[in-house]
């Protein structure tokens, strides 16, 4: 009985975890596609990529410009320290786009890694990328 109530008690906080813990070399020398903000599938002539490579330094396009800094990893959150960006002018949409991933990388957000599908929520934005390819 005692073994019973144990095991059920360990489920249920596995279960209330939120899944597995993502590690920093889950998501390091990867290169990440952009393919939805919201559920809703970017445009395909708005480019915006993120990479993550050693000692968690990211880079990436944002929608116009270019951003690079690095980033920490607590638990399943990744929060971007103030990004450094280049300051070309950009569409309406790509502007759209470029706010939407800046904001979530700054403010944090909860990271899902399904492999081959990469997702950021944050607190306004649920960003979806996709696997590129190995850095």
């Amino acid at each position: 009985m005692r073994i019973a109530i144990l095991s059920a008690s360990a489920l249920l906080l596995t279960a209330c975890s939120g899944g597995p813990t993502i590690v920093n070399s889950d998501l390091q020398h990867h290169h990440w596609n952009l393919s939805a903000i919201n559920g809703v599938a970017i445009a395909s002539e708005i480019k915006s990529d993120l990479e993550i490579a050693e000692h968690f330094t990211i880079n990436g396009l944002a929608g116009c410009n270019r951003f690079f800094g690095s980033a920490t990893l607590e638990g399943n959150r990744l929060v971007a320290d103030p990004l450094a960006s280049t300051q070309m002018a950009c569409s309406p949409a790509e502007q759209k786009v470029e706010h939407a991933v800046l904001q979530t990388l700054g403010k944090g957000a909860t990271v899902n890694n399904n492999g081959n599908e990469l997702e950021l929520v944050g607190a306004q934005y649920t960003l979806t990328y996709t696997l590129a390819d190995w850095m």
